[in-house]
């Protein structure tokens, strides 16, 4: 069996990969915000910034949920709240 390498990488890449990409990744950003992790003071005053993006990269179509805040690194150290949420993925 050969692969079609060019048939593969435009298949990783295509539109209907990124909006299944897109669904996943939008369900765990929801997971994320359903937490109510609250920041900027104490106690926070702001909900947790969540953006979502999906790309096509040179290989393969990527999707990414960000905590868009500058507490997101510490909120994910302290919270694993990303880590907890992955599994909204599957179901989505």
């Amino acid at each position: 069996m050969k692969l079609n390498r060019r048939g593969m990488r435009n298949l990783l890449r295509s539109e209907d990969v990124q909006a299944m990409l897109g669904r996943k990744a939008a369900a765990v950003a929801d997971q994320v915000e359903a937490a109510g992790i609250q920041v900027d003071g104490v106690p926070g005053k702001v909900a947790l910034p969540v953006t979502v993006d999906v790309a096509a990269g040179a290989e393969r179509a990527r999707a990414r949920v960000i905590l868009d805040h500058p507490a997101g690194i510490a909120v994910e150290a302290k919270h694993g709240i990303l880590t907890s949420s992955i599994d909204a993925a599957r179901n989505a």
